[in-house]
C-alpha cells in the first residue's frame, strides 16, 4: 500500500474540524448573548440612581401633601374602563389629573392619561383596559403640588381606595 493513499488532506479529517467547533461555538454564543442582551435591556435599572434617589424625597413630600389636605379617591371598574372617584376640599375638585398606570415588571405597558372630571365629578380613562396583573397606579393634579400612589391588582373586583398608604 503506498503512504500517499492513505494521508488524507486536512480538511477531510475529523480533528481539524474538531478542533475549530470548539472556539466557533463559542463565539457564535457569545455573539447571540450580546444581541439577546442588548435587545431586552432590563427595566428595573437606573442610570442616575443618584437622581433618583433624590426624586424619592420629592415623591414623599407630595404624598404627605395629600394626606395633610385628606385627599383620597376610590376607583372601579364599569363598563370596560377605570372610573376614578376624587374626595379632595373643594379649591381642588374637578381639576384635570394624571394619571399613570405603571407595570410591575414591564415598562413597555405603562400607560399616561391626563383626564378631566365629568358632570358627577368623576375621572374616567383606560377605555377597554383588560390588561390582567399587578400595577401601580400614581394621581396626581398638573401642577403637581400632591400625589396618590396605590399598588393595584387588576381587573378589579370590588372599588379600591387610594389614599396612598
Amino acid at each position: 500500500m503506498d503512504t500517499q493513499q492513505l494521508i488524507l488532506p486536512w480538511y477531510k479529517q475529523f480533528w481539524p474540524w474538531f478542533l475549530i467547533a470548539l472556539p466557533a461555538a463559542a463565539v457564535i454564543a457569545s455573539i447571540s448573548t450580546f444581541f439577546i442582551a442588548n435587545n431586552n435591556k432590563s427595566d428595573l435599572v437606573v442610570d442616575s440612581y443618584y437622581k433618583v434617589g433624590k426624586s424619592i424625597n420629592q415623591d414623599l413630600s407630595k404624598l404627605k401633601a395629600a394626606e395633610t389636605l385628606g385627599i383620597s379617591a376610590d376607583l372601579e371598574s364599569k363598563d370596560g374602563a377605570l372610573i376614578l372617584s376624587m374626595q379632595v376640599p373643594s379649591s381642588y375638585q374637578n381639576q384635570a389629573l394624571e394619571v399613570k398606570l405603571a407595570h410591575k415588571t414591564q415598562a413597555k405597558k405603562d400607560l399616561d392619561f391626563l383626564v378631566t372630571a365629568d358632570a358627577n365629578g368623576r375621572y374616567r380613562f383606560g377605555e377597554n383596559f383588560d390588561q390582567a396583573g399587578r400595577w401601580f397606579i400614581r394621581i396626581e393634579p398638573i401642577d403637581g403640588s400632591w400625589r396618590l400612589q396605590e399598588e393595584l391588582v387588576l381587573p378589579l373586583t370590588a372599588t379600591e381606595a387610594i389614599d396612598g398608604q
